[in-house]
């Protein structure tokens, strides 16, 4: 795969928060790194486009790391 999920995943966070990226490991909180719900939507819909997978909303309220996100959309892609 071209793209590396864990790279685009801090990308996005990095570009929404406004952080640099070395200070955003896997195992971050997302809550640590200021992270609301509006945006984890835009972080989330910015990784779905990349991968061109769909996150289902029940799973977007479990998502609590970095390293979920990843995992998660590592498993959509195992899916498909």
């Amino acid at each position: 795969m071209s793209l590396d999920i864990e790279t685009v995943v801090i990308s996005a966070i990095a570009t929404q928060k406004q952080l640099n990226t070395a200070s955003i490991k896997r195992e971050s909180r997302l809550q640590d790194l200021g992270v609301s719900s509006l945006d984890a939507i835009t972080i989330v819909y910015e990784v779905e486009e990349a991968f061109d997978v769909e996150i289902p909303n029940a799973e977007l309220e479990k998502l609590e790391t970095v390293g979920d996100i990843v995992d998660g959309v590592g498993s959509l892609l195992a899916g498909k």
